[in-house]
């Protein structure tokens, strides 16, 4: 157990990592790219920065309900998932209401991690089928 928790650590340290690295090339393509680089490029971080945030609270939650009996984790997690989606329509809020910030970068760092677990994972995937072979 306490092998597979390390191993979920390395997991989730090499996707943050990566994201921060994807958002980094990103934020500076949208920034030289476009006439409202500025604004994309602070609603990228803002984003981005709240999604790995997110990603973490969840991991702790994940992690924290591995010790808990079946009916309370359920609850646990039940609550700490509203809080996070909660937590993800404040974000969009702030974005939608700061004029600093473009809303579209916003949603782009929102959605960075999500994008960054599902090609790690295609990959990962397309390696495992190779060495089947």
């Amino acid at each position: 157990m306490i092998e597979e928790i390390n191993k979920s650590d390395l997991n989730f340290n090499q996707i943050v990592k990566t994201t921060i690295i994807v958002g980094i090339i990103l934020g500076a393509g949208m920034f030289f790219l476009s006439e409202d680089g500025s604004r994309l490029l602070l609603g990228l971080a803002f984003g981005m920065v709240f999604s790995i945030l997110n990603f973490r609270l969840l991991h702790l939650t994940i992690k924290k309900s591995m010790d808990m009996h079946p009916a309370r984790a359920q609850s646990y997690v039940t609550s700490r998932y509203f809080l996070r989606y909660f937590l993800a329509g404040a974000v969009l809020y702030v974005a939608i209401s700061n004029e600093a910030m473009h809303v579209l970068g916003t949603i782009i760092g929102l959605l960075l991690i999500k994008f960054v677990i599902l090609t790690s994972n295609v990959i990962l995937g397309m390696k495992k089928k190779q060495k089947t072979k």
